[in-house]
């Protein structure tokens, strides 16, 4: 067995064209690369559709003793709400 690594068959079983053969071994040009990986570095703008529609979450954090005051406030302006509407 070689070392070499051989040539896979052609898919349709004719001989490849040399021609075009050749054509594997072009490089592309610079500024299509460049153009290309640009395209790919920066992040696309959303349209407005996608930005309305994005997922967004709202945190907040309170203490049980903040809890309770909070609590209490609202009974507390509950009731005075309650006895100046009388």
């Amino acid at each position: 067995m070689s070392d070499t690594a051989e040539p896979s068959p052609p898919i349709l079983g004719d001989k490849p064209i040399t021609e075009l053969s050749a054509l594997r071994k072009v490089d592309p040009p610079p500024a299509f690369v460049a153009r290309v990986m640009t395209r790919l570095a920066e992040p696309r703008l959303p349209s407005l559709w996608q930005w309305l529609h994005r997922p967004f979450s709202i945190e907040i954090r309170l203490s049980p003793l903040a809890l309770i005051g909070l609590a209490l406030a609202l009974a507390g302006a509950f009731v005075f709400i309650g006895a100046t509407l009388r």
